[in-house]
């Protein structure tokens, strides 16, 4: 009877490997939540938090451990708590420079969702179902769509030379997507607050979507800190991506400066939106890729 005991003892010992100390639902080691999320396909909530850092004791004594917060835990995600005195390799690999700082991963480590600061449970909660939502409405994005059905071709049809050419049509030249902000100098309308027109003899790109500079020096510029020049989003409409999680271009003759980056709206209600409370728009940004965002509406 005692060797079972030890078994069961054993058992239960294995099946909380990787959680957190005195917790059932929060894990201590991301490889470990990796997995778990993999096998649920669910996303992964990382928690990045500081003994020292007071925003993240008051998360850890008021947030994080609530049962609003345990059973999204449960149902929706799986989180991990990083702290980043122990794991500085995760804080670089992930560029975390402010604390705390949650960060939603597919499983596959494609990011979703990023915010900085403290959040209380209602802000804390909505944020992991809007992951979770997120990721499951890019799950349905992936699946390949059913194929056309296939029309008898009658017999008094093209003839088989002409039948060869349709089957096997000539490769089509690959779509460029339309120049950002309109073909003017990021760097300087980001420099000078200048709406200048680039040239296509100086072209710079960055995730995916091409710009044209002014000059040599500005392309050289931008090819050293894109990250300064370009707007946020990827150029989409921040208030609707917030909003309705859609990836809206926005348009050049609603831009925005807001602490020294520039922000694109699709209207100028939301323009006027967003500078009423900037912050609730870019505290937790989405994470979006230039194929997902939408043909905007002329």
């Amino acid at each position: 009877m005692q060797m079972y005991r030890c078994g069961w003892l054993l058992l239960a010992l294995v099946s909380l490997n990787g959680l957190a100390h005195g917790e059932t639902k929060w894990y201590s080691d991301l490889t470990a939540a990796r997995a778990e999320a993999e096998r649920l396909n669910r996303p992964i909530l990382c928690h990045f938090y500081g003994e020292w850092c007071l925003p993240c004791q008051k998360m850890e004594r008021s947030v994080l451990n609530e049962p609003a917060v345990l059973e999204q835990l449960g149902g929706t995600v799986i989180g991990v708590k990083v702290d980043v005195d122990k794991h500085p390799d995760l804080v670089r690999r992930f560029a975390v420079s402010k604390f705390p700082t949650d960060i939603f991963l597919e499983p596959t480590g494609e990011r979703l969702l990023e915010s900085q600061g403290f959040h209380p449970i209602n802000e804390y909660v909505s944020m992991m179902q809007r992951a979770s939502t997120r990721y499951a409405d890019l799950l349905a994005k992936r699946q390949p769509r059913p194929s056309a059905p296939v029309a008898n071709i009658p017999n008094e049809g093209p003839n088989s030379q002409e039948l060869a050419s349709q089957s096997n049509p000539a490769p089509k030249s690959a779509k460029v997507g339309p120049i950002m902000l309109d073909g003017y100098c990021a760097v300087t309308l980001w420099k000078h607050r200048r709406w200048v027109k680039g040239s296509e003899q100086f072209k710079g790109e960055y995730k995916g979507q091409e710009y044209v500079f002014s000059s040599a020096e500005t392309l050289h510029e931008f090819t050293e800190n894109p990250e300064r020049f370009v707007p946020r989003f990827l150029g989409c409409d921040p208030v609707v991506v917030w909003e309705t999680d859609r990836a809206i271009p926005g348009k050049t003759q609603f831009g925005a400066f807001y602490d020294d980056e520039l922000y694109l709206f699709s209207t100028a209600e939301n323009r006027k939106t967003f500078k009423a409370s900037p912050d609730r728009y870019i505290r937790t940004r989405v994470v979006l890729r230039p194929e997902l965002i939408e043909t905007a509406i002329q």
